[in-house]
């Protein structure tokens, strides 16, 4: 048996939740259905006292007897067909009127096939035609009718108005969980966990792109941050978490939306730049090289470091975006060569403190 504290997060229970308001609504709409026939058939009290069970009493029992299952979903599953039966007694207790069984039936197999396609809906018609051949057996059978009587037709009304838009908000509901779900999936595939930037993978995806659009400029850079190996050494893992962290912060928030920033290794950031040529991002990034270490840009609680930088523009001569890569690389390790916090450029173009 569930704990009541856990029940409701359990995710076994998730069609357990899904299915209690719209069996409560369901079954009590359902009982203003069925009333009307049963008054004008004279039922007998212990059809009465059957009827208030199912319609009342029945929800809340299903949800806790779902809780204490070792299998809540089969064991709704199960309590689907138990629904089903019923619905198969009650349309023969009213003798099978044409109105009321109908809407009960279509209702019923609406949930059934949302639930668990045709194999559940085939077994649901299974469970109905029993349930209608127990109840026509053990009941007397009402004379059938083709038109319903006042009564019997404002008794389907609210059943008939409003669990169809239940359904339909809850539906809903369900896939606006879904698309998010979806999105949330989608991000966590593009961006790396620590610093919320793209990772690597896709990075190097838009890179790809960005080179076979020959329309504008582009120019690619590789940022390092220096002597990360030896915090993480000295001042351990949550100091260097916070420092890339902090970096990635601190990319983000100078280059703007335009630039397309990734974690392109441990340490390593990997900067696309559209529609900027090779002069413009060396004064841009030199700019933010000289600002990095300032307090105000990583805070007093971080230890001061710096950039290395090595960038590469997009020209007609390269075969791919791989070689693009690889001079942006040769130039961030010409970069490290020259004593570090510096920006390199692939050309002999070097810009340093």
């Amino acid at each position: 048996m569930l704990h009541p504290a856990t029940a409701s997060r359990d995710p076994r229970l998730a069609l357990a939740r899904r299915l209690y308001l719209p069996r409560i609504v369901g079954l009590g709409l359902g009982l203003v259905c069925i009333a009307p026939g049963l008054w004008e058939a004279r039922a007998a009290w212990p059809i009465w006292g059957l009827l208030a069970l199912n319609g009342l009493i029945w929800p809340h029992l299903a949800r806790l007897l779902a809780a204490r299952s070792q299998n809540p979903h089969r064991a709704e599953r199960g309590f689907l067909l138990l629904d089903s039966l019923f619905t198969g007694v009650w349309c023969a207790v009213l003798g099978f009127d044409l109105l009321p069984c109908l809407l009960l039936i279509a209702l019923l197999n609406l949930g059934n096939i949302a639930v668990g396609g045709l194999r559940l809906l085939a077994m649901g018609l299974g469970a109905l035609g029993l349930g209608a051949a127990l109840g026509w057996l053990a009941t007397p059978t009402p004379e059938w009718r083709l038109v319903p009587s006042p009564a019997v037709l404002l008794g389907c009304l609210p059943l008939l108005l409003v669990y169809p838009l239940l359904l339909g908000h809850m539906t809903y509901r369900q896939a606006c969980r879904l698309v998010e779900q979806q999105r949330r999936m989608t991000r966590l595939d593009r961006t790396d966990g620590l610093t919320g930037l793209y990772n690597r993978q896709y990075w190097e995806r838009l890179v790809e792109t960005h080179f076979a659009d020959e329309r504008r400029p582009a120019t690619l850079a590789l940022v390092d941050l220096d002597h990360f190996k030896r915090i993480n050494d000295t001042f351990g893992h949550a100091m260097g978490d916070r420092t890339l962290r902090r970096a990635a912060a601190f990319l983000r928030e100078s280059l703007g939306e335009h630039a397309l920033i990734g974690r392109y290794a441990g340490e390593e950031f990997g900067l696309l730049l559209p529609g900027m040529a090779r002069e413009d991002a060396l004064t841009r990034l030199d700019d933010l090289r000289e600002r990095f270490p300032l307090p105000e840009s990583q805070g007093e609680t971080l230890l001061p470091c710096t950039f290395s930088i090595g960038l590469a523009e997009r020209d007609a001569t390269l075969a791919s975006h791989a070689e693009w890569l690889q001079q942006a690389e040769l130039a961030l390790h010409d970069a490290r060569r020259q004593g570090r916090n510096c920006v390199v450029a692939y050309t002999d173009t070097t810009r340093s403190t």
